[in-house]
C-alpha cells in the first residue's frame, strides 16, 4: 500500500511529526512499513512554459522549442510528441546533473544548437506518468517561471510503502492508513469538506431513471455532472503513478485515485451506455450469477470489472459517478465457483471496501470542484443502501486480561476502540459488548479485539512475565479410538496379519453376486474411476478376497491380511469396519510337518481370535449371505456382546476363485472395545478342575448349557468350557460331551465333599433343565 506524508496529511494533521516517527508508529501498530523513499528533484531543473513549437528542420521526429523559464528564453529541441500540446513543463537547465549522473550541457543536434532538456518524470527519477514529457498544472502550487521544482512543497514529500496482510482491506487506502494513525496518535481524522459551487437546476432523476433489481446485495451510489473538457491534474496522474498503476483512460484514472484515496470503489461510466428511449441504468444478476450494470448493453460486473464501452471518451459532456460496495466473501466466493476477467477493483473489493460511499462521492466531488474547470453537478443521487452492521462481540474483562497477559485499565481499553471506530453497545463492571466499524471485515471475536487493542496499546507497554503453558487433557474419544486403532494393528501384526489398503469402491455387481448389501443404486458413483468400481463398499471382504487371490497366482502357500477401513450401508452412512482373512497353510513349511503343513481349519482361525481380542466367545450362528459356509460360521461374543461374525469361506466361493481353505472375521469397529484389563481380586487356595461327562441331545447347542448354568453356579466355580465331545451309532441321538470346571473358594481350601456337592448341583441343574444323563 502506497501513501505520502503530503497525501496523508489530507486526511490527518501530521505536519509536527517527522517521517522517522511516523515509520516507528505504523510498525507499531501492525502496519509494517517496507520501503520509504524521498521525492528528490534535482536542482537547476525549473518551471519552463512552451511558447512555441516547430519541427526540427532536419529531423522529423524532433521539435524546436522556444521555452521561457523566467530570466531567458532557451531553444531547446525535444523528441517527445506531447511537447507539441503542452504548457508547462520541467526544464533542465545547463548544468543540472539528472539521475545517473547525466549532466546537462549545450548541445547540438541534427546542426541546430540546444540549451536545456525537457523532462519526462522517469527522467527525473519519478515513477513514469506518460508517454513523453512531464506535464505541470497547479495542482502543485502556483506556477512560477523559472522556479525550481524542488522548491514546492508538493515535491517535498516522502513515500511509504506498506506491507498489508491480507485481511486488512480497510487499510487499501490513504484514509484507512490516517485513520490508524488517528488512534495511535490520538488525534483526529479531518473530513472531506466541499465549497459551495453553482450546479444544474436538474435532478439526476430526469438525466437518467435507475431499476435496481429486488434481490440486489450491493450498495451503490451515483451521481452525474457535465463538463466541457476532462483532464486529470498533474496531483492525480502523478499519485497514481506513484501507486505502479497507469491507465490509458482518464476517467478510469480518476475512478482509481479517489479509490485509493478513499477505500470506496469509484467508477465512472459515460452518458451514451445508458442513453436510450427511455435512459436508466439498470442492476441485475448476470449469467454467471454476478451483480452487474446494465444500460444499452452490459457496463460492468460490481466490484470485478468495467467494460471499455462504457468509460467515458474525452469528447463525452455528461459523466455519471458510481460509489459501490459488495460483501467481500460473497464477491470471493463467487469469483471461486465461477472465474471471470477481473480488473483493479477486484483486489479491493475482495478484501474489503469502504461501505460509506457518501465518503467516496463527497471525496470525488471535492477533488472535481478543485482540479477541474467548467464541471456542474446534477442534483441529487440514485442509490441502494441496504444498512451494514457488524454483530455485537462479548467482551469479558477477566478473559480479555487473560489473553492480553496484563490488566489494562478500562476507560483506556474503551478510548482505544473509540478511537479505531468501535461501537460501545454496553459497558458493565465484568463486561461489555462491542461492534465494530462497518469498514473492519476482520473483526469477528474477543481474539480480535484483544489485538486491537494490544496494537494501539502497544505491546512493549505489556508486563513481561514467566511463560506459564496450561495444557488442557486432549485424552477425548477420538483419541481412545484412535489409540485402540493403533493397538489393534499391532495385535494384528503381532499374529502374523499383513495389512492391506484398497479403494472405498467396488463392483456392484460383485456385491449383488456374494448377497451383500449395496449402497442404494441412485446413490452409486456419477463418474467412477472406472466401471469396476462403480459403488461404495459395503464390506471390507470383497476386495480383501481379491488381494488373497493375487497373492496365491504369485506363488503364496499361506496368506494373512486384514483391513481397517470405512464401509457404508444402503443409505451412504459411513462407519468403521475390521476385516481379516486366513487362507492357505496353517503354518509355514517346517522340519516338523516335513514342508506339508496341514490347511488352516475353524480351531487355528478361533485361537488367532482369541490372541487378537482376549477373552471372546464364538457362537454358533446362520448364514446370511453367500460367502458363509453355512456349517461353520459363528458370532463373535466379548464381554456379553456381539462384535462381529467369523466364518468359513463358502466352498463354491472358494473354487470359483481357487483358493485353498479360507477362513474370515468381520468386526464392527463401533463395537470393539480394547481398553486395559482391571485389577481383580484373586484368591490365594488351592484350585481344583473337574470334568464333568453328559449325554445331551445333539441338538442342545453348548450356548443355551452356558445361559443356564451361569444363572445358576455357586461362586466357586471361577469358570468352565467344553472340551471334549463324542458321537457315534450307539448313542442314537445323543452327543457326549465333557465340560471342565474350573473350583476355587475365595476363603478357604475346598474338601472332596465340597467339591462333590458342588459338582453334584451344577449335575442337578442340568438335568432339571435338559433332562441330560450322566455319561
Amino acid at each position: 500500500m502506497i501513501v505520502t506524508k503530503r497525501w496523508l496529511n489530507e486526511w490527518i494533521d501530521i505536519e509536527d511529526i517527522s517521517v522517522e516517527e511516523l515509520v516507528k508508529t505504523l510498525n507499531r501498530i501492525g502496519l509494517e512499513v517496507a520501503e520509504v523513499k524521498n521525492i528528490n528533484i534535482p536542482a537547476n531543473v525549473v518551471v519552463g512554459k512552451v511558447l512555441s513549437c516547430q519541427k526540427h528542420p532536419n529531423a522529423d521526429k524532433l521539435n524546436l522549442c522556444q521555452v521561457d523559464v523566467g530570466d531567458e528564453e532557451l531553444q531547446i529541441v525535444c523528441g517527445a510528441k506531447n511537447v507539441v500540446d503542452a504548457e508547462y513543463v520541467a526544464v533542465a537547465k545547463v548544468g543540472a546533473i539528472l539521475p545517473g549522473d547525466f549532466a546537462i550541457k549545450p548541445a547540438k543536434l541534427r546542426g541546430v544548437e540546444s540549451f536545456g532538456m525537457i523532462c519526462s518524470s522517469s527522467e527525473l527519477g519519478l515513477p513514469k506518468m506518460e508517454d513523453g514529457i512531464m506535464v505541470l498544472d497547479e495542482s502543485i502550487g502556483e506556477l512560477k517561471l523559472g522556479k525550481e521544482l524542488q522548491s514546492y512543497p508538493f515535491f517535498q514529500d516522502t513515500i511509504i510503502d506498506i506491507e498489508l496482510t491480507a485481511n486488512r482491506g480497510d487499510c487499501l487506502s490513504v484514509l484507512g492508513i490516517a485513520r490508524e494513525l488517528a488512534a495511535a496518535l490520538k488525534r483526529s481524522v479531518k473530513e472531506p469538506s466541499l465549497e459551495e459551487v453553482q450546479n444544474l437546476q436538474m435532478g439526476i432523476g430526469r438525466l437518467l431513471n435507475f431499476e435496481p433489481a429486488k434481490e440486489i446485495q450491493s450498495n451503490l451510489l451515483y451521481k452525474a455532472f457535465e463538463k466541457e473538457s476532462f483532464h486529470n491534474p498533474f496531483i492525480v496522474r502523478f499519485r497514481v503513478a506513484l501507486c505502479g498503476e497507469s491507465f490509458t483512460n482518464e476517467a478510469e484514472e480518476f475512478g482509481y485515485y479517489v479509490t485509493h484515496a478513499t477505500g470506496v470503489i469509484t467508477r465512472l461510466y459515460g452518458y451514451s451506455i445508458f442513453e436510450d428511449e427511455e435512459p436508466k441504468i439498470v442492476v441485475k444478476e448476470d449469467e454467471k450469477g454476478y451483480e452487474s450494470v446494465y444500460g444499452i448493453q452490459k457496463a460492468s460486473i460490481i466490484g470485478v470489472y468495467q467494460f471499455d464501452k462504457s468509460k467515458p471518451t474525452k469528447d463525452e459532456k455528461t459523466i455519471v459517478l458510481e460509489m459501490s460496495y459488495i460483501d467481500p466473501e460473497t464477491i470471493a466466493k463467487k469469483m471461486y465457483e465461477a472465474p471471470i476477467k477481473n480488473d483493479w477493483s477486484y483486489y479491493r473489493s475482495s478484501r474489503g471496501s469502504d461501505p460509506q460511499l457518501e465518503i467516496g462521492a463527497t471525496y470525488a466531488k471535492m477533488v472535481l470542484q478543485k482540479y477541474y474547470k467548467d464541471l456542474k453537478f446534477y442534483t441529487g443521487s440514485h442509490e441502494i443502501h441496504k444498512e451494514l452492521e457488524r454483530p455485537g462481540i462479548k467482551i469479558e474483562f477477566p478473559a480479555l486480561t487473560a489473553l492480553i497477559g496484563d490488566e489494562i485499565e478500562r476507560t483506556e481499553i474503551v478510548e482505544i476502540l473509540k478511537a479505531l471506530g468501535f461501537t460501545i453497545v454496553n459497558f458493565s463492571e465484568d463486561l461489555m459488548v462491542v461492534k465494530a466499524p462497518v469498514y473492519r471485515h476482520d473483526i469477528f471475536n474477543l481474539q480480535d479485539v484483544a489485538e486491537e487493542i494490544v496494537r494501539i496499546y502497544g505491546i512493549d507497554n505489556i508486563h513481561a512475565k514467566p511463560l506459564k503453558v496450561e495444557e488442557k487433557n486432549r485424552i477425548n474419544a477420538a483419541y481412545q479410538r484412535y489409540q485402540e486403532g493403533k493397538q489393534l494393528r499391532t495385535l494384528l501384526v503381532g499374529a502374523g496379519y499383513f495389512e492391506t489398503i484398497s479403494y472405498l469402491f467396488t463392483d456392484s455387481k460383485l456385491l449383488e453376486k456374494l448377497g451383500l448389501p449395496r449402497v442404494k443404486e441412485e446413490l452409486d458413483i456419477i463418474n467412477p474411476i472406472t466401471s469396476e468400481l462403480n459403488t461404495l463398499r459395503t464390506s471390507l471382504v470383497p476386495n480383501l478376497l481379491m488381494q488373497v487371490a493375487n497373492n496365491f497366482k504369485n506363488g503364496s502357500k499361506r496368506v494373512k491380511l486384514f483391513e481397517i477401513g470405512s464401509i457404508f450401508d444402503k443409505e451412504r452412512n459411513e462407519k468403521p469396519a475390521l476385516a481379516l482373512i486366513f487362507s492357505g497353510a496353517k503354518e509355514p513349511d517346517t522340519l516338523q510337518n516335513s514342508g506339508k503343513p496341514l490347511s488352516v481349519d475353524f480351531g487355528t482361525f478361533a485361537d488367532d481370535l482369541g490372541h487378537i481380542f482376549g477373552d471372546v466367545e464364538l457362537h454358533q450362528c446362520e448364514a446370511t449371505t453367500s460367502l458363509l459356509h453355512p456349517y461353520q460360521c459363528a458370532a463373535i461374543i466379548k464381554n456379553e456382546q456381539e462384535i462381529g461374525i467369523a466364518y468359513k469361506l463358502h466352498l463354491s466361493i472358494q473354487e470359483e476363485m481357487e483358493l485353498p481353505p479360507t477362513y474370515i472375521a468381520e468386526i464392527d469397529m463401533q463395537k470393539l472395545s480394547l481398553t486395559y484389563p482391571k485389577a481383580k481380586e484373586y484368591s490365594i487356595y488351592q484350585m481344583a478342575f473337574r470334568d464333568l461327562s453328559i449325554l445331551i441331545d445333539k441338538n442342545l447347542t453348548f450356548a443355551q448349557i452356558k445361559e443356564v448354568l451361569q444363572e445358576s453356579l455357586p461362586h466357586e466355580i471361577k469358570r468352565f468350557y467344553p472340551i471334549a465331545t463324542y458321537q457315534d451309532e450307539k448313542l442314537g441321538d445323543k452327543l457326549s460331551l465333557t465340560i471342565r470346571f474350573v473350583v476355587q473358594s475365595d476363603e478357604k481350601t475346598l474338601s472332596e465333599e465340597e467339591i462333590a456337592a458342588i459338582m453334584e448341583n451344577i449335575l442337578q441343574t442340568l438335568q432339571k433343565s435338559f433332562n441330560v444323563e450322566l455319561r
